[in-house]
């Protein structure tokens, strides 16, 4: 863009309505998964490291 004061007008285009929420759907389930697969491994898992002690 020529002026810079017109900036604000991409937003017009690229609507974050659109875009946002499933990016954070999507980074939510990463984070589900990723928690699900360190809490199911023992190595990380500080619970079954107190059961399989006992």
């Amino acid at each position: 863009m020529a002026n810079p004061q017109d900036d604000w007008k991409i937003w017009l285009v690229i609507n974050p309505a659109q875009w946002l929420i499933p990016i954070f759907i999507a980074v939510l389930a990463t984070a589900v998964v990723i928690h699900v697969a360190v809490i199911g491994g023992g190595k990380y898992n500080f619970l079954a490291a107190k059961v399989a002690a006992k």
